[in-house]
């Protein structure tokens, strides 16, 4: 796999090259001689992942991709455990994927939705040799666990339905083999379709963040809006990097963001192997830092955005977002503008506002588990996963297909209406 320098450095390409050539930068195979030949019919289009089988050893400190394919098995990077440790975990059918999403082992809608997608295509080639009823039943219940292992992230359902899409397309006489097939290469197409999204966001985001120039930008980073996050490609993170290799000064700051500590453990992890350098912060301490510090942008990663902009992240976003809305009506033009960055499949026309987003109670372990010597009961603890940002607090919306400035109800309603878009959005404009 490639680490998350080298993935920087090509991204500004990707976002150029036609679909076959940004999958060859990534380090994906044209799928097009080995593709079923259903896939076209439907509108699919993708890669296959290059694999390795060997695993770097657990416990280096060296830059690792959140997941990847072993031969008929999915080999996940515990982000439980990072940084003090590298470990492993190998999913061999989906129900095992499952469980590990649940227990929050890979986080991230992006990355959720890749390993959720090859998680089902390896319960396909597990039941492979059963007859058709029960082989289907399987995948049923299998993509149902898949899709409510994590309720806060939009994209794994949307996986989930490209691949029920692709198997209910199949013709009827379509043995286990061929569904197998169809299903993994579904997954190698989700997985290049979101890395080659997020390379078109990391383009978009660094020209929103391009100004100004004549001091370091300021920048919070609240959640792991990295590679961790992303699978391969991230999205905040990776434009970071990209900034500095141009040679933008960069003053940045990262939340602990509790109580799983994205933040202090997973970000902080990935700014350091990027070589920026960053300060972790309390998320008491936002307010603080708004005052005493000039920040141009909070960047949070998106996992699920309503119809009128409204936008579910990780806990702690709407906290910061009002924050950086209040502190924006006195600021002037150096003001902190929150930057939500997410695939245009975050978005849900069918979730009409915030009240409508999901927002998953997790166990008291995620709220005890980096807390040193402190022991919560489970009667005791309320863990919320996720809470929604007002979309009158967001600044901008970045997706692949353009950047809403800002993410109105009118503005979403043209992105995703259109096959292709790009520039900023406004609430009056179309995307085309």
């Amino acid at each position: 796999m490639t680490t998350l320098g080298q993935v920087a450095g090509m991204a500004g390409m990707v976002n150029r090259v036609s679909g076959s050539a940004a999958a060859s930068l990534l380090g994906l195979a044209d799928p097009a001689a080995s593709r079923p030949s259903h896939a076209a019919s439907i509108g699919s289009r993708g890669a296959a992942l290059v694999t390795s089988a060997s695993a770097a050893p657990a416990g280096d400190d060296a830059f690792r991709s959140a997941y990847r394919i072993s031969g008929n098995q999915l080999v996940l990077l515990d982000q439980r455990v990072i940084p003090e440790k590298l470990e492993d975990l190998v999913a061999r059918r989906g129900s095992d994927v499952a469980y590990y999403l649940r227990l929050g082992a890979c986080r991230g809608g992006a990355v959720m939705a890749q390993v959720a997608a090859y998680g089902l295509a390896l319960t396909a080639g597990e039941r492979a040799t059963q007859p058709a009823a029960a082989r289907d039943a399987e995948l049923q219940r299998t993509r149902q666990a898949l899709a409510s292992a994590r309720p806060s992230s939009r994209l794994p359902v949307w996986a989930m339905e490209r691949m029920e899409s692709v198997r209910a397309g199949l013709d009827e006489t379509a043995d286990g083999a061929a569904v197998a097939a169809a299903l993994r290469a579904e997954a190698d197409a989700i997985a290049a379709d979101v890395q080659a999204g997020h390379a078109a966001i990391v383009a978009a985001l660094s020209e929103t963040l391009a100004g100004p120039l004549d001091r370091p930008l300021g920048v919070l980073v609240h959640g792991d809006p990295g590679a961790l996050s992303g699978g391969l490609v991230g999205t905040a993170i990776t434009a970071l990097r990209s900034l500095r290799d141009e040679g933008r000064e960069l003053r940045v700051f990262v939340t602990e963001t509790r109580p799983f500590m994205d933040g202090a453990r997973l970000a902080s992890w990935e700014l350091r192997h990027a070589g920026i350098d960053h300060k972790v912060i309390p998320d008491s301490a936002v307010a603080w830092l708004f005052e005493r510090e000039t920040i141009d942008a909070v960047l949070i990663g998106a996992e699920w955005i309503a119809a009128n902009g409204d936008s579910g992240a990780v806990i702690g976003s709407r906290a910061i977002a009002l924050q950086a809305a209040a502190m924006a009506e006195d600021a002037g033009p150096a003001r902190p503008r929150v930057i939500v960055c997410g695939l245009s499949a975050t978005i849900d026309p069918s979730t009409p506002d915030g009240h409508a987003i999901p927002v998953e109670l997790r166990p008291a372990r995620d709220q005890a588990a980096y807390l040193t010597g402190l022991s919560i009961r489970v009667s005791d603890a309320l863990v919320p996963a996720g809470d929604v940002m007002p979309a009158g607090t967001i600044a901008a919306l970045v997706t692949e297909r353009g950047v809403l400035v800002p993410p109105s109800a009118p503005a979403i309603a043209a992105l995703i209406g259109s096959s292709e878009a790009t520039g900023p959005i406004g609430p009056a404009e179309t995307a085309s």
